[in-house]
């Protein structure tokens, strides 16, 4: 049976893919900030921007795919109200815990002679954001990572998937009064309806399918058509 860690699993579109690797015969392990009892998964605590935490995680296993799906946002973006601390713990978690823990995994794969499988849950945002412009630039630095390791090792497929507006409780940390925008976001989107995490998911499930295995260093955006030019 493969194993697949999933940073930041313990809610969410992170979650739901841990549930749909789950369902495909992977041995999950989800890693989350928050202390959690009963899961339903083999569970641990980390933070994603601790090094010595993200560290210890490859210390005692060893995993065949990794999902990076660990983000945050900073709503003091909006104000211009910048604060160093928390826009470094944005970075630190959206860019930096991504880069360490996709290393780490890598690492782990060619000491162990692995073809290893990394997919990273990046955001629409990677191309720039009015509102959110620090969180954007976290995820279009993921993205060209993305793509980098995906050239530089041979034997590790890496890929992005890039959601679109997908209602999670982040939505209502990016915006609080997210249901007031609702209506105007599906009658932008042309599949008329907001993303899910099952939508996420599911293109994970593809991109880790034998099918896919000629997709490698690529951006896969899911969300209902929402960029599209709209004339």
């Amino acid at each position: 049976m493969k194993k697949a860690l999933v940073i930041g699993g313990g809610s969410g579109i992170g979650l739901e893919i841990a549930r749909t690797l789950n369902k495909n015969n992977y041995e999950v392990t989800c890693v989350g900030r928050r202390t959690k009892e009963n899961f339903e998964f083999n569970y641990i605590s980390c933070d994603a921007s601790n090094v010595d935490e993200v560290t210890s995680l490859f210390e005692k296993e060893v995993y065949d795919v990794l999902i990076y799906s660990a983000g945050i946002i900073s709503c003091c973006e909006e104000s211009d109200n910048y604060d160093d601390n928390e826009l470094n713990k944005l970075i630190d978690i959206n860019l930096k815990g991504c880069i360490r823990t996709n290393q780490l995994f890598i690492d782990s794969c060619n000491k162990n002679n692995i073809r290893g499988k990394i997919i990273n849950i990046s955001s629409i945002s990677n191309k720039g954001s009015k509102d959110f412009p620090i969180y954007a630039a976290s995820k279009a630095g993921m993205l060209a990572y993305t793509k980098s390791i995906a050239s530089r090792y041979e034997n590790i497929q890496s890929n992005v998937i890039s959601p679109g507006v997908i209602k999670t409780d982040m939505s209502y940390q990016e915006s609080p009064n997210f249901d007031d925008y609702v209506q105007d976001i599906v009658d932008n989107t042309p599949v008329k309806r907001l993303g899910n995490p099952q939508d996420i998911a599911n293109t994970v499930e593809f991109l880790l399918s034998d099918k896919a295995e000629f997709i490698t260093g690529q951006e896969i955006v899911v969300d209902g058509g929402y960029t599209l030019p709209k004339e």
